[in-house]
């Protein structure tokens, strides 16, 4: 007998297929990964990214454990590369994320749930 057994998604889960479905509303091609697949950082984990290779555009999902600091190497790696990075942040964290990637070359969005639906903010410059 098989048993299915389900997991909880997480909050960056739920950002994430949130993102990869938005890009294919708009028929594009795009896809996670993990940031350390994009670039050589020490120190960046498992953190989730989603690459939209005809945008040259990767989006960092911030999460709660994450300092946004700790993203700059990799962000300006990832910029040299030629991609347009966007750090997508909780709401309640986007006020702080600014003065951390000031001067990043990034994008930052914040992004807040109701129900069972992410929402997401404008695009703002750090």
């Amino acid at each position: 007998m098989a048993v299915a057994v389900r997991e909880a998604l997480t909050e960056v889960d739920r950002v994430a297929d949130a993102v990869v479905e938005t890009y294919r509303r708009c028929h594009e091609e795009a896809h996670q990964a993990q940031l350390v697949e994009f670039v050589d950082v020490k120190d960046v984990g498992a953190i989730r990214t989603i690459a939209c290779p005809d945008r040259r555009t990767v989006e960092i999902v911030l999460d709660a454990e994450v300092d946004a600091g700790s993203l700059i190497p990799g962000i300006w790696r990832l910029g040299q590369g030629g991609h347009r990075v966007v750090v997508l942040v909780a709401l309640g964290r986007i006020g702080a994320a600014h003065p951390e990637l000031r001067g990043v070359p990034c994008r930052l969005q914040a992004y807040w749930t109701e129900g069972d639906r992410v929402c997401f903010g404008g695009i703002e410059i750090p």
